[in-house]
C-alpha cells in the first residue's frame, strides 16, 4: 500500500469512528432511563467494540504513514507532514468524543451497579424478616392460614428469584465496567503515541525547513551582493568613460595648443 492509499484508508477509518460514535451517543444517554433495553445494550457493545477495533487499526496505518513521512525529498516529506498532521487532528477529536462517551457509559454503569446494590440490601433484608412458613398444611391451631401461608411462600421465591437476578446483573455490569476502564486505557495510550508520533516527525521536518531557510537566506544575501556588484561595476565604467573623454578633450586641447605654437615659429 503507497502513501496516498494509506492517507485514504487513515481519512475513511476516521469517518467511520465519528460515524458510529454519533451512534453510541444516541444509545449511551438511554442507560439508566425507562428506553434501556437489553437490545439497546446489544447495540451499544457492538458499536462500541467496532470504534475500538477501528481504533487500534487506525493507530498502526499511522504508524506506517509516519515512517512513509521520512522518505522523498525534503519537499515532499514537508507536504505529507502537513497531510498527516491535518488527518491526527481529525483523530484526536474522533478520539477524544468517543472518549467522552465511554466515560458517560462508564458513569452510568457504576450508577446502575449502585442502585442494584442498594437493591440486593432491600432485597435480603424483605427475606430475612419474612417469618418463618412451614410447608406442611396449617392446621386449625396454626398462625396462618393456608392462603396467608401460600401467600408469603410466593412473596418469598419471587424475592429470591429477584435478588439472584439482580446480583447476576450486578456481576454483568462490573464485568463491562472492566472492560470500559481497559478499552479507555488502551485508547489514551493509543492517542498518546499518536502524538509523540507527531512530534517526532515534526522536530524532522523542522530540521529540514531549517536548512531550506538557511539556504534560502544565503542565496538572498548571494543576490544583494551580486547587486551591489553590479552597481559598483557599473559606476566604475562611467569614472572610466568619464576619464577617457576629459583625456580625450586634454589630448586635444594639447594637440591644439602644439599646433598653435609651431605656427607661431614658422
Amino acid at each position: 500500500m503507497n502513501y496516498d492509499q494509506l492517507c485514504q484508508k487513515i481519512g475513511s477509518a476516521i469517518f467511520k469512528i465519528g460515524s458510529n460514535v454519533t451512534a453510541m451517543q444516541k444509545l449511551v444517554v438511554q442507560l439508566g432511563t425507562p428506553g434501556e433495553t437489553p437490545n439497546v445494550k446489544k447495540q451499544l457493545d457492538t458499536k462500541r467494540s467496532e470504534v475500538q477495533k477501528s481504533i487500534e487499526t487506525t493507530g498502526d496505518m499511522f504508524r506506517q504513514a509516519t515512517d512513509l513521512c521520512k522518505e522523498g525529498s525534503p519537499q515532499q516529506q514537508k507536504s505529507r507532514k502537513i497531510q498527516v498532521e491535518r488527518l491526527k487532528q481529525q483523530f484526536s477529536e474522533a478520539l477524544q468524543k468517543f472518549k467522552k462517551y465511554q466515560l458517560l457509559e462508564a458513569d452510568k454503569e457504576r450508577a446502575a451497579v449502585s442502585r442494584m446494590r442498594s437493591r440486593t440490601t432491600s432485597l435480603r433484608n424483605e427475606i430475612s424478616n419474612r417469618p418463618a412458613v412451614d410447608t406442611a398444611y396449617a392446621d386449625n391451631d396454626s398462625l396462618m392460614d393456608d392462603d396467608t401461608r401460600q401467600q408469603n411462600l410466593a412473596q418469598l421465591q419471587e424475592f429470591t428469584d429477584d435478588l439472584e437476578t439482580t446480583t447476576a446483573l450486578i456481576t454483568e455490569r462490573e464485568e463491562a465496567i472492566r472492560k470500559l476502564e481497559t478499552d479507555m486505557v488502551t485508547v489514551n495510550e493509543i492517542f498518546r503515541e499518536i502524538g509523540t508520533m507527531v512530534y517526532e516527525q515534526g522536530d524532522m521536518i523542522d530540521n529540514i525547513e531549517h536548512n531550506v531557510e538557511v539556504a534560502r537566506d544565503r542565496i538572498d544575501d548571494g543576490v544583494v551582493q551580486l547587486e551591489k556588484a553590479s552597481e559598483y561595476q557599473s559606476k566604475y565604467r562611467k569614472k572610466v568613460f568619464i576619464f577617457l573623454i576629459i583625456l580625450v578633450v586634454f589630448g586635444i586641447v594639447l594637440g591644439l595648443i602644439i599646433w598653435a605654437t609651431t605656427r607661431k615659429k614658422n
